[in-house]
């Protein structure tokens, strides 16, 4: 996760009052990680990784190799992946702390731990452990980190938690001690030095030879723990060239170098040689001709990259373990011809990412437009759907909507449900954790591990995704898209939002999305489907009739035989139904839920003995020093109508914001309602779950009715135990046995 990609922002639906509203229906909530049991515990979905689980691609898809250890077999498996990123020092527990650690990700229902930001911080002092590499030349490998990581592999493959490993993602290359040019007039190295890695020779050989090092030192040959490797995180040739860092960053002898490569590539195309228009035809007086040539040279160029990184990966593991490059968002569609060798494909989105105005990642002045996923019509979802190839696995290895977002607990929930849908491979949360500070569990940027408005329906959103609880599509539109169709997008600088791109040359509606599922398809003729053209009304079913979305209403729903599902802007005045149940906000809410139910004893909802339901609302930590505790609020960003930030710190006067690091206690909004659970059972208990997922004591008569075909249930309203957590046992009367 670097500096994401502003194009990707979610624009907020904005109220007229400050969003402080509600500030005192809150209640004090904490997870016990390391004691949770009972209904929120997913562990039930993983089995310790054998020989057998080693995972390889087959018919656009992961699959297990199966018992006879044989890819492309009868007893080949197929299998999702839905996990967490861990970064920077996050990476390397101790020892000590392994197990324990895997043991929480594994009751979070993941399969799957994206070992992100490896490279990105040297360690001077080894042990400090925040690294794979040392400050020595690169790449130097810190084998005091590596043999943690192997003892955490170790850790998660018991736990049936498989790695993906990525490679290239923040070291900044060094010309005194790497031995690569300087760049001219004092300039530093840019940074995560792109994009310079992904042509100069020198700097291309080193991360071969890295890669080669860290895999032969994991010893992860044929180790099935091993999921897939990613080469380059968000950062492509083509990437550069459409944001205009060839300009600004390709200079001196790496300037000479590219023109070298440039002129080769020309000549071979029967071209006189010349000098690299590092200008976009868009940006200035260019050449169309000339510069759609020079994308096909960059798109030459990243394949190379690619490939001699891929050959690394091979020459150290074998031809069984998924290899990708980059994301899609960082090349667009010419990234199909760039990844052609490649195995699958990746993308990363995030809703409502920070912003800052003034100094990057400036903790005392941030801001952020508070949005929503399912109120901006799931934008974001619909642009990650047409990015898809067919025939290739797809994963996002990067999601998240991060804290203080008051909608967060959207997120989990509706993207597993709609990726599941649209039959899509992993999906990949950033992320539980940026350092091995476990136990500092409060909210405060992109991690889970404290953010319990998203935690709380976590594993159920992996039980969603991975089990087929939600049905794939049962139509595949398929979009086809030909060689000048990719170059068009390519000079009109469209590599991250595809959606929008064809929404302008061929009337695409991405709200196909929602019926159908859909992928690219690479072809010469590119007459788009009538299915998939617009204007498509609102709301919208998927052709399985199990998701629903209201784009005006602002309400999502998923209505399976085991899970049922209300999310969005409901209001308080009606009542919303998805399948098994209805939901009616009560006034003290601020009109927003996000409400799952999922059986847990593998039987229809209707007919279930034992289900869970969570009702999350935000979360907010403590300010530090007051007394009584305080939480901060949201407020309007200074001279803005529509950014919200916290309220100023008094010990930073010059600052416009406080900061997203408080201390406990973590506090969670009440969001009270009215459940009508329809039930085939003769009598239903409630239990509420405290922070380790053990029942208190049951909900009182007063708050369960039983009423014509099942049950109405008040939750959370006064003087009740508050919970984000419920068990619901249903019992029927016993059946006459002769």
């Amino acid at each position: 996760m670097n500096r994401k990609y502003a194009g990707l922002f979610v624009w907020a639906i904005v109220f007229a009052v400050c969003p402080a509203v509600a500030q005192d229906h809150f209640f004090p909530f904490s997870v016990d990680q390391d004691k949770l049991t009972g209904a929120p515990d997913f562990s039930f979905l993983n089995h310790p990784l054998e020989a057998s689980d080693r995972l390889f691609v087959r018919d656009g898809h992961f699959y297990r190799v199966g018992p006879d250890l044989k890819p492309n077999t009868d007893d080949d498996e197929r299998v999702r992946l839905f996990g967490l990123n861990l970064a920077f020092g996050g990476n390397f527990p101790t020892e000590a702390d392994a197990q324990r650690i895997a043991k929480r990700l594994r009751r979070l229902g993941i399969n799957l731990v994206r070992l992100h930001h490896l490279d990105s911080n040297p360690d001077a002092n080894p042990e400090n452990a925040n690294s794979t590499l040392t400050t020595g030349a690169y790449p130097t490998l810190n084998l005091f980190s590596i043999r943690r990581l192997r003892v955490f592999l170790n850790a998660l493959r018991s736990e049936g938690i498989y790695a993906n490993l990525n490679l290239k993602i923040g070291y900044q290359f060094r010309p005194g001690v790497d031995k690569i040019p300087p760049m001219p007039e004092n300039m530093e190295i840019p940074v995560q030095s792109k994009p310079l890695h992904m042509f100069y020779p020198r700097m291309v050989e080193l991360q071969a030879e890295y890669a080669a090092k860290l895999i032969r030192a994991l010893e992860l040959k044929g180790d099935s723990v091993l999921a897939m490797v990613e080469i380059n995180n968000e950062s492509s040739m083509l990437e550069a060239w459409q944001r205009g860092q060839m300009q600004r960053f390709v200079l001196g002898e790496y300037q000479a170098e590219l023109r070298k490569q440039w002129n080769v590539f020309r000549h071979a195309r029967g071209h006189s040689g010349g000098d690299i228009p590092l200008v976009a035809a868009a940006d200035a007086a260019v050449d169309p001709k000339l510069s759609d040539e020079f994308l096909l040279f960059l798109t030459e160029s990243d394949r190379n990259y690619l490939g001699k990184m891929m050959g690394a990966v091979r020459a150290t593991t074998d031809s069984l373990t998924p290899v990708t490059g980059t994301q899609m968002g960082y090349g667009g569609l010419l990234n199909l011809d760039s990844h052609a060798q490649m195995d699958y494909l990746d993308n990363h989105f995030y809703i409502d990412h920070y912003n800052f105005p003034h100094k990057a990642w400036d903790a005392r002045d941030w801001r952020i437009r508070d949005s929503s996923a399912i109120g901006t019509g799931l934008s974001a979802y619909l642009n990650m759907a047409i990015a898809r190839q067919a025939g290739r696995p797809y994963t996002v290895s990067e999601f998240n909507q991060p804290y203080p977002n008051r909608q967060a607990a959207e997120i989990d929930p509706t993207f597993a449900a709609f990726a599941a849908f649209q039959d899509w491979d992993a999906l990949i949360h950033f992320a539980y954790s940026h350092s091995h500070s476990w136990d500092y569990s409060l909210p405060g940027g992109f991690d889970i591990n404290g953010d319990w408005q998203k935690f709380a329906a976590f594993g159920q959103s992996a039980w969603l995704f991975r089990t087929g609880a939600i049905k794939s599509g049962k139509t595949l539109i398929e979009i086809p898209v030909s060689a000048d169709l990719q170059l068009q997008a390519g000079r009109e600088k469209r590599n991250g939002n595809i959606a929008a791109f064809l929404n302008s040359v061929a009337a695409y509606d991405p709200a196909v999305a929602l019926q159908h599922r859909v992928a690219l398809v690479k072809k010469t003729a590119t007459e788009f489907p009538s299915a998939a053209k617009g204007p498509l009304a609102s709301p919208f079913r998927s052709d399985t009739g199990e998701l629903g979305y209201d784009r005006d209403r602002r309400i999502f729903l998923i209505d399976t035989p085991q899970a049922a599902g209300v999310f969005g802007f409901l209001g308080t005045d009606r009542a919303v139904t998805a399948g098994a149940c209805d939901v009616r906000l009560e006034p003290s809410s601020r009109g927003f839920a996000a409400i799952l139910m999922t059986a847990i004893d593998g039987k229809p909802l209707r007919e279930s003995g034992r289900m869970l339901l969570s009702t999350p609302g935000y979360t907010l930590a403590t300010l530090a020093g007051t007394d009584p505790p305080k939480r901060p609020r949201l407020v309007p960003y200074p001279g803005t109508t529509d950014w919200w930030t916290f309220e100023p710190d008094p010990a930073f006067p010059d600052k416009p914001s406080g900061g997203r690091n408080s201390v406990a206690p973590v506090w969670m909004e009440r969001v009270e309602s009215v459940i009508t659970v329809h039930s085939t059972a003769q009598t239903i208990t409630v239990y509420p779950l405290d922070g380790a997922g053990a029942r208190r004591t049951q909900l009182p008569a007063s708050a369960v009715e039983t009423v014509s075909g099942g049950f109405r249930i008040h939750l959370q309203g006064e003087g009740q135990e508050f919970s984000p957590w419920y068990e619901i046992v249903a019992r029927r009367a016993p059946t006459n046995v002769r």
